[in-house]
């Protein structure tokens, strides 16, 4: 890594942090800069990219903490679920090579785009007087979810704020405390693993992890006392999956084929 490589990782680390805080896909930054930037293959950046993602989830989740939006108490299920299903997708991730990321990728995208757009309403203002969903009924999504996570990460976030908020009935700036502190906990030990299969490019990881920490520290900071966080949240989302859809799929070339 040269000089203009170290200085577009610090810089994308820091705008995926702020991403990954206020709702999630900042590994879509990250990854792009591993793959398209330093040249990383699929795979690896998948490992690498764990680096950074864990410390912009260390930053963010303790500064969610010291404002008293982390309830790691009653989430205590879901934490396990979650890593249960990590364990389990981090495997599947050891055992593709770089064109097999690229395609589950692209394809998983679409699904979590078409969920984010149902029914809006629901995901900015949950009802406070609905009823919460049985541990039971919620337990299996959040292992499939896990499996998700633990496989290619990069979207996690949106998934597990659409279950956390719509089922668990988590307002949007407490799941993503929540979420903060699973990512925190199960990629610590996916780190181990994806290093014991020398996957791991560590001197790209720490570059993007330093920036990613800092977005991911400001972010948090200004989120717990912004005023109507959950909407503007909800709208990066949208924006953020629907501008990396495009941008794989690349509509404009089917017309000029």
């Amino acid at each position: 890594m040269g000089a203009t490589e170290i200085i577009i990782s610090l810089i994308g680390g820091f705008f995926a942090g702020i991403i990954n805080a206020l709702a999630g896909f900042g590994s879509i930054i990250t990854l792009a800069i591993y793959m398209d930037v330093i040249g990383i293959a699929g795979h690896l950046a998948n490992a690498t990219n764990r680096v950074n993602v864990l410390a912009s989830s260390y930053v963010s989740g303790y500064t969610f903490y010291k404002n008293g939006k982390l309830d790691l108490t009653g989430g205590k299920w879901i934490i396990t679920m979650v890593f249960l299903g990590s364990m389990v997708g981090v495997f599947m991730a050891t055992q593709i090579d770089a064109a097999q990321f690229k395609q589950a990728f692209k394809y998983l995208l679409i699904p979590i785009f078409l969920l984010l757009l149902l029914n809006p309403k629901r995901f900015i203002e949950p009802d406070p007087n609905s009823a919460v969903n049985s541990p039971w009924k919620t337990m299996p999504l959040y292992f499939l979810i896990g499996i998700y996570a633990g496989f290619i990460q990069a979207g996690f976030g949106v998934l597990f704020l659409m279950i956390a908020v719509i089922l668990s009935k988590y307002d949007l700036i407490r799941g993503n405390g929540l979420k903060i502190a699973i990512v925190s906990i199960y990629t610590t030990v996916i780190i181990v693993i994806f290093q014991l299969n020398g996957m791991i490019v560590w001197k790209a990881g720490i570059a993007l992890a330093i920036g990613q920490a800092m977005g991911g520290y400001v972010a948090a900071k200004k989120m717990v006392k912004m005023q109507g966080a959950n909407k503007y949240a909800y709208w990066l989302l949208i924006l953020i999956v629907g501008a990396v859809i495009i941008k794989n799929f690349e509509p404009w070339t089917w017309f000029l084929s």
